[in-house]
């Protein structure tokens, strides 16, 4: 029995070989497409690796993992459809709120990713408030889609928050060590 891991290499391997020869070979319309949809697919990929990062890592938030993974490919796909339907930017709400989901759902894996068993109480409660920032970034981004004015000043901020907490952890743990 062939492994499952050898079956993906030998799929993405293939695939970026048909793609390359599209790219290289085929029309102008055609080389764009394929170009749009490789360039895409890049944020998409990263976003769906934090998921199977988190799977390794962390055997108990499987489902979350999955979760970032299932939404990384399904907003891949609806993004691609838009994007050759309707242009660069669709106008529908649920293709926006669909990416927003699977983006957050891909920086609370990453973030969960990272989280050790021997962290202490003050990385454990910055690592909870950046996902609860996250949690208040996805609430408000969908309901300023729905039609309600959020600001960019409240976004900024929150944005500057989850930073803080995405980068502090590490600077935590090497200041605790630096200390024992």
């Amino acid at each position: 029995m062939i492994p499952l891991a050898r079956i993906a290499v030998w799929a993405l391997s293939l695939g970026a070989v048909v793609l390359i020869a599209l790219i290289l070979g085929g029309s102008d319309d055609l080389q764009g497409k394929v170009g749009a949809a490789a360039l895409l697919f890049v944020p998409f990929s990263l976003n769906a690796l934090s998921g199977f990062f988190l799977i390794e890592r962390r055997p108990e938030l499987t489902l979350l993992g999955a979760s970032a993974i299932g939404a990384s490919v399904a907003a891949y796909f609806v993004v691609l459809d838009a994007f050759f339907s309707r242009g660069f930017f669709p106008g529908q709400n649920s293709v926006w709120i669909l990416v927003i989901i699977a983006f957050v759902l891909g920086q609370a894996s990453l973030l969960l990713s990272f989280r050790r068993d021997e962290d202490s109480p003050l990385v454990n409660a910055v690592l909870a408030g950046a996902l609860i920032v996250l949690a208040l970034l996805v609430v408000l981004a969908i309901v300023a889609i729905s039609g309600t004015d959020i600001g960019p000043k409240v976004y900024a901020t929150l944005a500057v928050l989850y930073l803080l907490g995405a980068l502090l952890p590490p600077c935590l743990r090497w200041e605790e060590a630096e200390a024992t």
